[in-house]
């Protein structure tokens, strides 16, 4: 019966990034329209000031030329023309107000506001805003020397308005204004918008894209993206690129685990079967004995799977750090060498521990896999004396340059040198071994070499036997 699948973990959604990138927007550039809106609110109100001060002052000078000073008295003809100006805007009243320079009113309002500083020179002008019956008006004084026949004066002229007029030009300004700024915001807020769902459309586009994929699907993302996108989308890939390797590996190691047990597991049966069928003990012990070495052969042929399986996963972590290499054969030869006699003949040669212990970046269970597959091979393959003697393991560590050697000698017969460039596939065995094994071994030890950066080489020896020299980066990487 078909299980089902496991429900996805849903986590807590994060920020939106269009939220992200809208709301700063929109703060912005709301502070810039509020900037601009006091802008132009002054603008209109020095707008609307400039217009009609130059009419307070075309009114002011208007008067002015009207003085007379005539045997000592002032003489006015009040040229209304010049106030009718000013009374042009229908709801505004207008005042004025003429006086020598010792302050003697010569015409107009007696009590009209005087202005925060009088006037010194012939032609100064000054405007100001002064409260006057309950409203609030705007005044220019204008300074102006007559001269008589006999003598001359010094006049001050002041004309003001109410502000009426000059407060609607400034509100109808910054009304028309205003508008404009509105719809001139509320056009580049949706073209931000827009340009925001722009941007962030190929994300949703690859999200289309791997949604529809089925779960083998791990070729690369074919979507288009922007080039702020292709780090993250070259990420992607590359990790879609390490899930297809690691599933095709799972997917050759299931075939190849079925395959290789299939043949030692139907053996091992018929051998128990034959074994029960047995009356003669001594045929049943027989028959046992051969159950006994076909469950040693297939125990050897599952733990160089797992063993395999292991490298590989391991292999594509690459999860490093400093491991004393001198300490990882010490423990692939504890647990490679049989206890039992007869004890193979086997050296470990190694530097002075005075030079300090040799260490390198590596995976210390990788590395000891790789060591016990060599090591055990040797002792497999070794030349057996007569006697029953056990064959002869040398292991040596030595410095060469920037690199540590590991070489591991036997005195087996060799490779042949037409098998040479197969012996590292899985599954193949050399011709001449004389015992069972899953052809694993060499295999594992090549990608594990591999793996940490180094080489290896296997040649012949002279006088008979093998040397494989496994080479590694020395030094440790921060």
């Amino acid at each position: 019966m078909a299980t089902a699948a496991a429900p996805i973990a849903m986590r807590p959604p994060g920020p939106s990034i269009r939220r992200r990138l809208l709301l700063p927007l929109v703060m912005l550039f709301m502070v810039g329209m509020a900037a601009l809106y006091w802008g132009v609110r002054g603008y209109a109100n020095q707008a609307a000031n400039t217009s009609f001060d130059y009419l307070l002052r075309a009114s002011a000078l208007s008067l002015s030329d009207s003085l007379q000073l005539v045997r000592g008295q002032w003489q006015m003809d009040m040229p209304y023309a010049a106030l009718a100006l000013l009374s042009q805007a229908p709801r505004d009243r207008v005042f004025y107000r003429v006086t020598d320079i010792h302050g003697k009113r010569i015409t107009g309002y007696a009590d009209l506001p005087a202005p925060p500083s009088r006037p010194r020179l012939d032609g100064d002008m000054q405007v100001y805003d002064a409260p006057y019956r309950g409203e609030m008006v705007r005044f220019m004084a204008l300074r102006r020397q007559v001269a008589g026949p006999e003598a001359s004066a010094g006049a001050i002229v002041e004309v003001g308005q109410t502000r009426q007029a000059r407060d609607a030009l400034a509100e109808d300004i910054l009304w028309r204004a205003t508008v404009l700024l509105i719809l001139f915001t509320a056009a580049v807020l949706a073209l931000v918008w827009w340009g925001v769902y722009r941007s962030l459309r190929p994300v949703a586009r690859i999200e289309r894209e791997l949604a529809t994929r089925d779960a083998s699907e791990l070729q690369a993302i074919a979507t288009p993206v922007p080039v702020e996108l292709e780090q993250l989308v070259r990420t992607l890939d590359g990790f879609m690129a390490r899930l297809s390797t690691n599933l095709d590996t799972l997917r050759l190691f299931i075939a190849e685990a079925a395959h290789q047990l299939r043949t030692p597991l139907a053996a091992l049966r018929a051998q128990v079967q034959v074994a029960l069928d047995e009356d003669d003990p001594a045929e049943q012990r027989r028959s046992l004995q051969a159950v006994l070495r076909n469950a040693e052969r297939l125990s050897r042929l599952v733990n160089q799977l797992l063993s395999d399986a292991s490298v590989n996963h391991r292999s594509s972590l690459q999860r490093y750090e400093a491991v004393d290499l001198l300490a990882i054969l010490r423990q692939a030869l504890h647990e490679s060498v049989p206890q039992a006699d007869p004890q193979p003949d086997v050296s470990l040669q190694a530097p002075a521990a005075s030079d300090g212990p040799p260490m390198l970046q590596g995976d210390a269970l990788m590395l000891r896999e790789a060591f016990k597959n060599l090591i055990d091979n040797a002792l497999r393959h070794g030349r057996r004396h007569g006697d029953g003697a056990a064959p002869c393991v040398r292991v040596s560590l030595l410095r060469d340059g920037a690199q540590w050697c590991v070489t591991i000698s036997d005195d087996g017969p060799g490779i042949p040198a037409a098998q040479a460039h197969t012996i590292f596939e899985r599954f193949v065995r050399g011709p001449q071994a004389r015992s069972e094994g899953a052809g694993l071994g060499l295999a594992i030890v090549q990608r594990v070499v591999r793996s940490h950066g180094g080489s290896i080489d296997l040649s012949n020896r002279p006088g008979g036997g093998l040397d494989v020299c496994v080479r590694l980066p020395g030094g440790l990487t921060t």
